[in-house]
């Protein structure tokens, strides 16, 4: 399941999946279609992207998590208190549709 936040971090997909990983120790995996993305957990992956529907936010996190919609909230919210507290970026959490 998906759930997803907004940072409001001014940079590009790699130099965050570089920053966050380096800064997490969140191991970088790309798929064969040569997508992107970083495991925080075994059951848990982030992905990053960076869009200009919210221009306050432009870095989206989106969460998947492989058990269940209720458990990629609490992973959403759990990683969001962790980039936050440590990188000082303001994240929103928001929902995919």
């Amino acid at each position: 399941m998906i759930s997803q936040m907004r940072a409001d971090a001014r940079m590009t997909q790699r130099e965050a999946l570089i920053m966050l990983g380096s800064t997490f120790r969140f191991p970088l995996e790309i798929d064969d279609d040569g997508s992107a993305y970083l495991r925080p957990t075994s059951d848990t992956t982030l992905e990053v992207h960076v869009d200009d529907a919210d221009p306050l936010h432009p870095l989206v996190l989106t969460v998947w998590h492989w058990k269940g919609h209720a458990e990629a909230l609490l992973a959403r919210d759990e990683l969001r208190i962790l980039i936050s507290g440590k990188t000082g970026w303001h994240i929103v959490p928001t929902e995919r549709e």
